[in-house]
């Protein structure tokens, strides 16, 4: 409850403890909960009038097609927090409306927030949500692993910070193939060799360090992109 009026106080809306005190008239129902969650949510106020939207981008509308007679999606492709504030006037939008009607009117919702609203069924958007998986949560988790490295050896994540900056402003700027540097680039058997004989004591990492340094390697030859041995990292 804690959680949810500090979201009202913010979005001037009004917090409540139960379903049953939902208002039954408005002409938008957001369902911002986990995936995992949405069918039951639904099933709890099946056949409420209005347009039900839930925000997820690895859910399809079938939750919300046996609820309710309009229905659809509005999936913000961001990683979003509570301790941060994230200008969402960029962020793509991806919108999917049970008729073209709802569809419009989803896409009105979704263009007061942003500048970049794309209609997508939930097939697209699946793979949509899979490819930021590996862009944000896989990458993030990289960077935790690297961060326990330093850590170890009596270093710190603040060291990591203008390489980190400088890897993603690159990322944006050649794009990722372009930017992609290091030893599995270089074929430099010598000190992956190395980096894996201090991988020794983690298994799970070591076995990490080798399918990421195999699949950067075949990525690279089938790019074939001979100036990228040049790079360092």
């Amino acid at each position: 409850m804690d959680k949810a009026q500090r979201v009202a106080a913010v979005s001037g809306s009004v917090a409540v403890s139960g379903t049953g005190e939902v208002p039954g008239d408005a002409d938008f129902y957001l369902m911002a909960v986990s995936d995992n969650a949405i069918a039951e949510v639904a099933s709890r106020f099946s056949g409420r009038k209005g347009t039900w939207v839930h925000t997820a981008g690895a859910v399809g509308m079938d939750p919300l097609a046996a609820n309710f007679e309009h229905y659809g999606v509005l999936y913000p492709l961001q990683t979003l927090s509570q301790q941060r504030q994230v200008s969402l006037v960029d962020t793509p939008f991806l919108v999917e409306g049970s008729s073209r009607d709802v569809f419009m009117k989803i896409h009105a919702l979704a263009s007061s927030i942003t500048e970049n609203v794309v209609e997508m069924d939930s097939v697209n958007r699946l793979n949509v949500h899979l490819a930021a998986v590996f862009a944000n949560n896989f990458s993030n988790h990289m960077v935790t692993i690297a961060t326990r490295i330093m850590e170890e050896n009596g270093a710190g994540f603040p060291m990591l910070e203008p390489l980190i900056r400088e890897t993603f402003s690159k990322m944006i700027e050649t794009g990722p193939a372009g930017a992609q540097t290091g030893p599995a680039v270089r074929g430099d058997d010598e000190t992956i060799l190395k980096h894996l004989e201090l991988l020794k004591g983690n298994p799970d990492w070591q076995k990490l360090y080798t399918f990421m340094s195999r699949d950067i390697l075949q990525s690279c030859k089938s790019i074939n992109d001979p100036k990228r041995g040049d790079d360092q990292l």
